[in-house]
C-alpha cells in the first residue's frame, strides 16, 4: 500500500508541470527545502540578462554549493585552501581526501578535491573526481567546465565539446564559452 501511495504521489507531482518545464535533474543528499533553493537559482541563472547579473546569480550557487559543508568540511576545506596558497597541493589533497571521506554526498567537496589534483598537472585523477562532484550535482557547471578544460589542455578539442555545452546548456553565461566551437550556443 505504501509503494502505491509513493508511485501516486509521484505521479501527482509530475502533473503539476507545465508543458516545456524541464525539471532539474536531482541532486544527491539534499532535502525538499534545499531542492526548491536551488531549483530558483538555476532558473534565475538561465534568465539573467546581463553577464553581470549573471554573476551576482553565480555568487548565490557558489554559496548554497558551500553552504552544504558541515562544520568539519568547512575546516579542512580551508586547510586546503591555505596548503594550495603555499603551492603544497600535497598537503591540499590530504585535505581535501579526508573532506570527501568525511562528507561523501558533498559535490563541491569531489570538485574542489578535482581542483586540486588539476593545480598539480595530474589530469587523468582531476577528471575521475570531477565526474564524482557531476554525479552528485548533475547541474555543477564549473565541474562540467572544468572537464572540458582538461580535455582541452589533454589536446582532446573534439571530445571537450560536450561537457562544454552541457556547463553552457546550464549557465549560459559560463566564463569559459569562448572555447565552445558552436557560436550559435552563446547568449
Amino acid at each position: 500500500m505504501r509503494i502505491l501511495a509513493a508511485v501516486l504521489l509521484l505521479a501527482l507531482a509530475g502533473l503539476g508541470a507545465r508543458a516545456g518545464d524541464a525539471a532539474l535533474p536531482p541532486m544527491a543528499g539534499i532535502g525538499a527545502a534545499q531542492a526548491g533553493e536551488r531549483a530558483a537559482l538555476f532558473a534565475e541563472l538561465k534568465a539573467a540578462k546581463t553577464e553581470p547579473d549573471a554573476r551576482a546569480i553565480e555568487d548565490k550557487i557558489w554559496a548554497f554549493w558551500r553552504g552544504l559543508a558541515d562544520a568539519q568540511s568547512r575546516e579542512l576545506l580551508e586547510q586546503s585552501r591555505a596548503a594550495q596558497l603555499r603551492f603544497d597541493y600535497d598537503e591540499a589533497l590530504i585535505y581535501m581526501k579526508a573532506l570527501v571521506k568525511h562528507q561523501p554526498q558533498f559535490a563541491e567537496g569531489w570538485n574542489q578535491l578535482g581542483y586540486v589534483y588539476f593545480l598539480g598537472g595530474r589530469y587523468d585523477e582531476s577528471l575521475a573526481v570531477i565526474k564524482r562532484a557531476i554525479e552528485i550535482e548533475p547541474m555543477h557547471y564549473a565541474a562540467l567546465a572544468g572537464w572540458g578544460i582538461i580535455l582541452w589542455l589533454q589536446g582532446k578539442e573534439t571530445e571537450m565539446q560536450a561537457p562544454l555545452k552541457r556547463a553552457l546548456a546550464i549557465n549560459p553565461w559560463l566564463k569559459e564559452r569562448n572555447l565552445i566551437k558552436d557560436p550559435t550556443l552563446l547568449p
